[in-house]
């Protein structure tokens, strides 16, 4: 015989999911953490955006490039495995930078290292506030950016790794689309590192349009400050409405939005429009043209695939 209270508690829980989940979808933006982040493409996955599905079909792989000689000793010669240098400081910048090479900067911080970090983003095109040594909202998103762009988890905190790309003028990632979106149908692919969303159809580009994704925001209820990442994977669109309603946000806040999981749009952000990235989404894709939010929103299908890649 079933014990009645662990069935009246089973039942509890799978309601309190139900519960849970059907918040999760009203909220929009990730208002909390997505429950999935799946890895970024490697760099064997990647290739040249100019590139069409039959040029990368016809690749040959390092595999198959070249024959095998049947001469050959029957013992196979192991592969080496490559060495990775470490970038090198030079010993001007060292001169520049000096000891805040060896600092974090977190949220809110205040200083000559943040002043330093204030004029590299000037310089880089990334950030274009005033130089004023504090480590406020508009900086911390410009990072993030900067950070993104560079390969490095978009933390919004300056330590090691992103002294060193500074110090050592690490060039930005090369600009490709993953083969996850080159595939067939309709393909919304979405590149945090460029800020680029690539409307495919079958793996022929047909649109590309400039993006803000998820970075340092603060949450619509608490009031608290973090970052809110735009979630990496492959998802599917499930609905499309043209004024969506929001608990967090209020009624009108996500214009033409195109849904997919982990409940996350592709909507038109008048905020961005106004603020450009100096501020960020909560996890959504931010369009800042008007026309070209209408435009996604008529010519994406329902079921399409949204493959978001970066860091």
């Amino acid at each position: 015989m079933r014990n009645p209270t662990i069935r009246r508690r089973t039942t509890g829980s799978l309601a309190a999911a139900t519960a849970a989940t059907l918040a999760l979808v009203l909220a929009g933006c990730a208002a909390v953490p997505p429950p999935q982040v799946a890895a970024g493409p490697t760099p064997s996955s990647l290739v040249p955006v100019s590139a069409s599905p039959s040029a990368v079909a016809s690749t040959p792989s390092l595999a198959t490039s070249a024959p095998v000689s049947q001469s050959a000793s029957p013992k196979a010669t192991p592969t080496p495995t490559p060495t990775q240098t470490k970038p090198t400081i030079s010993p001007a910048a060292k001169k520049v930078y000096g000891s805040c090479l060896n600092k974090t900067i977190n949220f809110w911080a205040r200083g000559a290292c943040v002043t330093l970090v204030q004029k590299q983003l000037r310089k880089l095109k990334f950030y274009s506030g005033p130089v004023n040594g504090t480590y406020g909202v508009s900086t911390i998103n410009a990072l993030i950016n900067y950070q993104r762009s560079r390969g490095i988890r978009g933390t919004g905190v300056v330590a090691k790794l992103t002294w060193t790309a500074l110090a050592t003028k690490q060039p930005a990632l090369p600009k490709v689309l993953p083969k996850q979106c080159l595939t067939k149908g309709v393909v919304l692919c979405v590149d945090e590192a460029h800020r680029r969303l690539t409307y495919l159809k079958s793996g022929k580009v047909i649109k590309e349009i400039k993006i803000r994704v998820g970075g340092f925001n603060s949450h619509p209820k608490t009031k608290q400050w973090r970052v809110f990442p735009t979630a990496n994977g492959t998802w599917k669109v499930y609905n499309k409405m043209v004024s969506p309603p929001s608990e967090n946000y209020g009624p009108g806040a996500m214009p033409y939005s195109v849904m997919f999981y982990p409940d996350m749009y592709v909507h038109y952000s008048p905020d961005f429009h106004r603020w450009g990235y100096s501020r960020s989404s909560h996890g959504c894709v931010n369009v800042g043209s008007l026309k070209d939010a209408i435009w996604f929103f008529k010519n994406t299908p329902i079921g399409a695939k949204v493959y978001t890649f970066g860091m």
